[in-house]
């Protein structure tokens, strides 16, 4: 198998860009692949599969991102090829190129084993990513666009967004556009079409837009929104039906606390295991496999909060998975204060990166750091961690850290030049004296 490169997207310089397992990005740390689980689910086997060749292929770490992936990271060249096959023959990758870079559906996590969930997301999220793999007519997509399928009850993607979003609504499902202010009701039944129409819709327009303000590659459905509303898409689409009023989703994705969670009255539960600073090791992904094969039902559920969940355990051997995720290095509980703490790649990972931001956490997390809410930890002003407000944001520049509060990378800061120690004296005491500025990018330790 083939695994081609992106010409251009050396050092990040292409944006609106993504990578997938078939074209390779180039970090700081070598190559980097994107593994996408098919309604978030991989079995045991599959795992064992990714964390062999990880660590065969690439430096053994793995991101968890927001869009619900594996970020394989470290693979040479000649490696990606090996690793793409791999992948693939576990059933986890499109044939082609293109058709596996726009093969993004994030669903939630627990799909038809969430008791209370109105409909088998995890059965629709199957069906669109497999019109998104095998119809020719949607390899036009742009890289980022994607699809949500939400169905979770006691696990939903609360303030998670997509271009096209699909939610209970009522006794239908809703179909909601980023940007938009409307949606429209459905029967499941519809739901299917209904999209198709809209990607259809949507990869008309973006033809008719040549060299417009913006690139055409780059354009999303939040754009065509922006032009026509999202009454008139749907029109474009024709699509015709109940229309209520839409909440815009501005804020952060809820990220929900690791821990056990007993449903199905009480005779089993799910667990969410956190990453700590959304990176495993190859062998702490062997790990929960064997952990979901003896405890739980023998997969693990991938989700966009840098978290997996083990469904299937039972509440007399919660404490059991505890224990052992402890050992594996997983975050497993919410007073762990790994818990509240995003970080991004950082140095020497990222190449536009001013700190090794994940070594900086770990030291965050063991200051004992007062308050609550999410602490981000950034490289840069991009923010691709936690692209939402986070309580207090961290964000690296060649003179030291600068302090966010209640706000994104590239909101305006209370403090700047910071060095990881004065950081944590203010994220500890807020009315801490501040030198002027105090450190440098060398000077973080």
């Amino acid at each position: 198998m083939n695994a081609p490169k992106v010409e251009g997207a050396i050092g990040g310089t292409v944006k609106g860009w993504c990578p997938s397992l078939l074209t390779p990005m180039e970090s700081g740390d070598g190559l980097l692949v994107r593994v996408k689980p098919r309604a978030a689910t991989l079995t045991a086997e599959q795992a064992e599969t990714v964390a062999a060749a990880a660590a065969r292929s690439g430096n053994g770490m793995i991101d968890l991102t927001n869009r619900g992936h594996l970020q394989v990271r470290g693979l040479s060249e000649a490696g990606v090829e090996g690793f793409a096959g791999q992948v693939a023959q576990a059933g986890l990758a499109a044939a082609e190129p293109r058709a596996e870079a726009v093969r993004n559906v994030l669903t939630d996590p627990l799909g038809p084993d969430d008791p209370a969930a109105a409909f088998d997301s995890h059965r629709l999220a199957r069906r669109l990513s497999a019109v998104l793999e095998t119809d020719p007519a949607f390899r036009e997509l742009p890289d980022k666009f994607g699809l949500l399928v939400d169905a979770g009850a006691f696990l939903p993607l609360a303030g998670c967004t997509a271009d096209i979003m699909v939610r209970p609504d009522r006794s239908d499902l809703s179909l909601a556009l980023a940007g938009g202010d409307r949606r429209l009701g459905l029967p499941e039944s519809a739901v299917d079409e209904a999209v198709v129409r809209l990607l259809a819709a949507f990869l008309a327009w973006k033809r008719e837009q040549g060299d417009g303000e913006f690139p055409a590659p780059q354009l999303r459905m939040k754009a065509m929104v922006a032009a026509c509303g999202a009454s008139g898409v749907f029109e474009a689409a024709g699509l015709s039906g109940a229309q209520r009023a839409e909440t815009v989703r501005t804020g952060a994705a809820q990220r929900p606390s690791p821990g056990f969670v007993p449903m199905a009255n009480g005779s089993q539960g799910c667990f969410m295991l956190a990453a700590p600073f959304g990176s495993l090791e190859a062998g702490a992904l062997a790990a929960l496999a064997a952990l979901s094969r003896r405890y739980a039902d023998g997969t693990i559920r991938v989700t966009p909060w840098k978290a997996v969940v083990l469904w299937g355990v039972s509440p007399s051997e919660a404490g059991c998975v505890c224990e052992a995720a402890l050992d594996i290095g997983l975050v497993a509980a919410p007073d762990d204060p790994r818990s509240r703490i995003v970080a991004c790649a950082g140095q020497p990972r990222c190449a536009n990166a001013h700190a090794d931001t994940r070594a900086d956490a770990a030291f965050l997390a063991g200051a004992g750091l007062a308050g609550t809410g999410v602490l981000h930890v950034s490289g840069c002003a991009k923010g691709c961690a936690h692209p939402g407000p986070a309580a207090a944001t961290l964000v690296a520049a060649p003179g030291g850290y600068a302090l966010v509060r209640d706000g994104r990378p590239g909101d305006p800061p209370v403090h700047t030049g910071l060095t990881r120690d004065t950081a944590a004296r203010i994220l500890s005491n807020p009315k801490a004296a501040v030198p002027g500025s105090t450190g440098s990018a060398s000077d973080y330790r």
